[in-house]
């Protein structure tokens, strides 16, 4: 799965902007996560169809990173993802970002984004 990453100034109307682009190409938004600090906004979108989500924004004046993310089931309860963030920790694996997908029943889905993929994966 594909997350882009946005850095917007931190203003109003800004947010806006990016959800109105994709609109206007027909992107639909499958999670999005955001927040704010020292003057900047940080998103993170996973969208339907993101090479073209990535030029919109690109065409709209919007500097993308693009991550492939991992998409991990936890079960939904208190230290599961407690535990996965320490086992990573501790094979020195770095999380970047996490934008959670969907509950399904008693799991939680997340997209985590991390400086070693293969190294994840070996793990999860």
């Amino acid at each position: 799965m594909i997350q882009l990453d946005v850095d917007i100034p931190d203003r109003p109307g800004e947010f806006a902007k990016i959800l109105r682009t994709l609109a206007a190409e027909k992107i639909n938004i499958d999670a999005i996560s955001a927040n704010s600090g020292a003057g900047r906004s940080y998103v993170s979108l996973i969208t339907d169809q993101p090479i073209k989500a990535r030029q919109s924004l690109a065409k709209a004046g919007y500097e993308c990173v693009q991550r492939t993310v991992l998409v991990i089931s936890l079960p939904d309860m208190p230290g599961a993802f407690a535990s996965l963030a320490h086992k990573l920790g501790d094979a020195g694996i770095d999380i970047l970002s996490v934008v959670q997908l969907e509950n399904m029943g008693d799991h939680v889905q997340l997209a985590i984004s991390v400086d070693n993929l293969d190294g994840a994966r070996a793990l999860v």
